[in-house]
């Protein structure tokens, strides 16, 4: 009975809720918690006139990502992504939408990806979690970037128009390639 009850909870959690709306990290069932993701992250595609992806270096990991990170208890989406925006590149965005929505089975880790559009601010230089700013050729991204972002920003440029959901699986192999050169460059998880 309680796989039913969680997969069906799940097939609701993890539908793409309305805009505006709240997602919890955990529901309740019956009065027993089930939690459903353990990382939701909301992370931004911005690109200037030239069409260039702005990426921002991060400081716990010598790897380039786009502007984005962990979704706060009740925190809208959108407003994840344009505060996480604002706090690692100095830029102020609004968002014009979704562009994708991409689960890591393994991590119990959802990414939703949205497309951003510069109002203001200006680039922030060695700040608290990013070493620097820079736009990027999409044709030529950093060979050093968190795995799956060149994916996400591919995924993309190829569909403009439509919302990607897409299962994101890391082979053992991948993963422990990562962990050795995470310890070799940069801090451990």
């Amino acid at each position: 009975y309680e796989s039913i009850v969680r997969k069906r909870v799940e097939k609701y959690f993890f539908d793409t809720p309305p805009t505006g709306q709240t997602v919890d990290k955990s529901t309740f069932i019956e009065g027993g918690k089930i939690n459903l993701a353990k990382s939701l992250g909301c992370f931004t595609i911005i690109l200037n006139k030239e069409g260039n992806i702005l990426l921002a270096k991060r400081k716990d990991y010598p790897l380039w990502d786009l502007p984005g990170g962990k979704l706060e208890k009740d925190e809208q989406l959108e407003f994840c992504a344009v505060r996480e925006t604002k706090e690692e590149t100095g830029y102020i965005i609004s968002i014009k939408r979704k562009i994708g929505e991409y689960y890591q089975p393994q991590y119990d880790d959802t990414q939703y990806i949205f497309l951003g559009e510069i109002k203001g601010g200006s680039p922030i230089e060695d700040g608290p979690e990013t070493e620097k700013v820079e736009w990027f050729n999409p044709k030529r991204l950093p060979i050093l970037m968190i795995p799956n972002r060149r994916k996400q920003i591919n995924n993309f440029l190829r569909h403009k128009n439509i919302v990607i959901k897409d299962s994101i699986t890391v082979s053992p192999f991948k993963v422990s390639v990562f962990k050795v050169f995470l310890r070799i460059f940069g801090k451990m998880v």
